[in-house]
């Protein structure tokens, strides 16, 4: 197959190295090649460089095009908020503030920053501030070097996850999505909120720890950093990383709705990397930093003077390529011209004869359209009485004074409530005796949160209609 356009991800992930391909032709991108090379920190350097080497030539990869992602834990992040009126300086405020962040000359950062839209303020100017060492950095980049490897763009490894989750997704209005990055051992948890990272942490799991406690407790202080207006509501929770697939059931039992990376990741798969998509769907996040300029999150921490900046002479092969495709086509087109001239001819003058038929038809249609419209508009209105205000006063007058919830969503008529409580199971038969609500089940378990003393429950019930 004939690929238009490659680029590489190269992930940075604890003590392994992750490398993903993402291939592009007309009919979008393919997730062509994967490979994972554990300890990559402890191995010979020499023996290291030859197995990379290797896997780019086997593999027919170029190296003109590859994304390095580096950790969390290296990266710093700050969100500035700055009057308009600077916004003609803006670039040059943001160097005075990294300047303040670095606490003597031996410090220094590589940054970049970007523009945060829906802050809701015309008077200000919100902006994602992504920082990281520079000595961290050139170190990285020094390993790359010895691989032959000179990337066009270095970001988080988790703003490639957040890119390709947010791959033309337009919906995305007041609401927040949570994207849970299951590592070997460690979770870094994203939330997203007006297509930007609103809030990150990694922190690493316990031994003793379920997968479901750490993730409960850190989609709860993801919750409670990024303050959930009315109008925002918690859209979805995704599943990352190689240990996701085997903690997916444990996480279900207690968020129903979540869902695994894998779902989202658009483009081919072919069928010997689909098993490898949730552990590298942050690799494949970067590679599509590499193919596309259209990204959510606009961010390269490489400084300045190591970009590549492309010349006119780069796109001379795709121009030739794309010419001769002209041309072939061009030619099948004249080749068919006299044909064609016949045909249409013959379609003149049954359309002519059809003529007569195809006016009343158009009618009958026109008037099928404005009835259809009535009865939309009739159906809008009907549908346009909202019930939640109704149904959050009768469930927080039922409730007694122990319990509160932190969780509300209602899809259709299916109500599911989420919180905590000192006696769980004593608030169901109070919920059936609403006149507003029936079918009350309890959903996922039980669970005990230590902090609080309390009970945490999810329960889901029906709207009466």
């Amino acid at each position: 197959m004939i690929y238009l356009k490659t680029s590489v991800g190269i992930e940075l992930r604890g003590e392994d190295l992750l490398i993903s391909s993402l291939q592009s032709n007309f009919s979008g991108g393919v997730f062509t090649h994967f490979k994972r090379i554990a300890g990559y920190k402890q191995r010979d350097r020499e023996s290291l460089r030859q197995e990379v080497l290797s896997f780019f030539r086997s593999a027919g990869l170029s190296k003109d095009n590859v994304v390095l992602g580096i950790p969390r834990a290296d990266i710093v992040l700050r969100y500035l908020d700055l009057p308009s009126e600077i916004e003609g300086n803006l670039k040059q405020v943001i160097q005075y503030q990294v300047q303040s962040f670095e606490p003597t000359e031996e410090d220094k950062y590589y940054y970049d920053y970007s523009l945060i839209g829906g802050s809701g303020s015309p008077k200000k100017l919100s902006i994602l501030l992504a920082m990281v060492k520079k000595g961290t950095l050139d170190e990285y980049l020094r390993l790359l070097r010895g691989f032959e490897i000179r990337p066009v763009i270095v970001s988080g490894s988790s703003m490639g996850l957040a890119n390709i989750f947010l791959h033309n997704r337009k919906d995305l209005q007041d609401k927040i999505f949570i994207l849970a990055d299951l590592k070997a051992s460690s979770v870094e948890v994203l939330a997203l909120k007006h297509g930007t990272i609103a809030y990150s942490r990694e922190v690493p799991k316990g031994d003793e720890q379920s997968w479901k406690d750490l993730l409960l407790r850190e989609i709860d202080e993801a919750t409670s950093k990024i303050r959930l207006s009315s109008e925002s509501s918690l859209e979805q929770i995704v599943l990352a990383g190689e240990s996701s697939d085997s903690a997916y059931q444990e996480i279900k039992s207690v968020i129903p709705d979540c869902k695994l990376m894998k779902g989202f990741i658009p483009g081919e798969v072919p069928g010997e990397n689909k098993e490898h998509l949730q552990e590298a769907a942050s690799t494949l996040g970067l590679a599509y930093s590499g193919v596309t300029g259209n990204l959510s999150i606009k961010l390269n921490l490489l400084p300045d003077d190591l970009r590549m900046h492309q010349t006119r002479w780069a796109y001379v092969p795709a121009a030739i390529l794309g010419l001769a495709i002209v041309a072939l086509l061009l030619g099948l087109g004249f080749h068919r011209t006299i044909q064609n001239r016949i045909l249409l001819r013959n379609l003149d003058q049954q359309i002519l004869a059809l003529k007569g038929p195809v006016e009343r038809a158009q009618s009958f249609r026109s008037q099928a359209d404005a009835m259809g419209k009535r009865i939309q508009s009739v159906e809008e209105l009907l549908r346009s009485k909202d019930m939640n205000l109704e149904i959050l006063r009768e469930i927080t007058s039922i409730l007694p004074p122990d319990t509160y919830l932190n969780t509300y969503s209602n899809r259709d008529g299916i109500i599911q409530i989420g919180g905590y409580s000192g006696a769980p199971y004593e608030l169901i038969p109070k919920l059936e005796k609403s006149p507003l609500l029936k079918d009350v089940v309890q959903r996922g378990s039980i669970l005990r949160d230590t902090q609080t003393g309390k009970d945490h429950f999810i329960f889901e019930m029906k709207l009466e209609k």
